[in-house]
């Protein structure tokens, strides 16, 4: 069947939609998908034909290449800094306010990698966890599908009311005993900069605890400041048995936070999102470079538009004037990996 240059015209304005009415689409498509995909099997191919007939129509040859692209592009990325200080924009910050907004106590919120996973565990009083279940699970999935997410697990559960916290919060108050005491002994050094880094953990049992002590390498009085600790915890009868002390350098450790930061900032904004098909993240310093390692599942390189949204996505975040101050002067290579280790993507600095 031939058409002729007028039939390929009227048939691009049929084709042609709005953005809005792409998105409102796209977010319907999404939400029907994975609903049906837990309640629905028998109508489950019916509506997965029906969503991927309609890209495969947006992207065949009857329709214009950009048209095609902003398809490929359904998915958005959206990479924000989680250290500035402003509104928080992490998603599990951003669920947490969802689900207690709608009444209900959080005992833990987790966002697990490869599959994305996301488990909420809730404290119920007033309502069953089939309740709350059928309460909030349309809700969260409507958010997240209105945020460009559609490759993830959701987990509702109940915290075990069996559970005691009585140990933990016992646990709890001799830690942050011990950190003031830190804190305060370093200070009176001239440390307190250093003080502010978490130099204190506690290997807890029920007969006695074990204090772990990070000391920066450069402090020269670190003995002294050992023996001032050890005094303070036994005037104040505190129940620690013995203190482990471990040297580190400052300047590495401040790196390596920065870029715990920074990687998980970039590796949020893609995934739980099918185009992108990250399945982990690692990142590590070494000699004053830091170095992240993004994982998909891609067998080969993307198509060069999903190439391009990436790298444009991650060198605008970059860019960000709070992002190059809090990044300072490090020298960073950020990768993106095939599934067999190969990278398709390298930024450097």
């Amino acid at each position: 069947m031939k058409f002729s240059d007028n039939q390929f015209k009227d048939l691009e304005k049929q084709l042609k939609i709005n953005d809005a009415s792409k998105y409102q689409l796209r977010s319907n498509i999404l939400q029907t998908v994975h609903k049906n995909n837990k309640s629905k099997p028998k109508r489950q191919m019916g509506w997965i034909v029906i969503a991927v007939s309609f890209l495969f129509l947006l992207s065949s040859p009857f329709y214009s290449t950009t048209m095609a692209s902003v398809m490929e592009k359904i998915l958005p990325i959206s990479i924000t800094p989680s250290f500035s200080g402003g509104e928080d924009t992490q998603l599990s910050s951003r669920l947490y306010e969802l689900v207690e907004n709608e009444g209900y106590a959080i005992n833990s919120l987790g966002l697990t990698p490869s599959p994305y996973t996301i488990e909420i565990s809730l404290n119920l009083k007033d309502s069953t966890l089939k309740q709350a279940t059928e309460d909030l699970e349309p809700k969260i999935e409507n958010y997240l599908s209105e945020n460009g997410y559609d490759k993830y697990v959701l987990k509702i559960s109940e915290t075990n009311k069996a559970y005691s916290h009585d140990h933990e919060d016992e646990t709890d108050i001799l830690y942050d005993e011990v950190r003031t005491i830190v804190k305060e002994v370093f200070a009176s050094y001239g440390y307190a900069e250093e003080a502010d880094n978490e130099l204190v953990g506690l290997k807890k049992s029920w007969f006695s605890n074990i204090i772990t002590l990070e000391m920066p390498d450069h402090i020269q009085e670190s003995n002294k400041i050992i023996n001032e600790i050890e005094k303070e915890i036994e005037s104040q009868e505190l129940d620690v048995k013995d203190i482990e002390v471990n040297k580190f350098n400052l300047q590495h450790r401040k790196q390596d936070n920065r870029w715990a930061f920074i990687s998980a900032d970039i590796y949020e904004g893609m995934v739980g999102k099918s185009t992108y098909e990250l399945t982990g993240l690692s990142y590590k310093v070494k000699d004053g470079h830091s170095y992240v390692s993004i994982k998909t599942n891609f067998n080969e390189p993307p198509s060069q538009e999903i190439i391009q949204e990436i790298e444009l996505s991650i060198k605008e975040y970059l860019s960000l004037p709070e992002t190059r101050e809090y990044i300072k002067n490090d020298k960073y290579t950020i990768h993106l990996l095939l599934k067999n280790g190969k990278d398709f993507i390298e930024i450097s600095s």
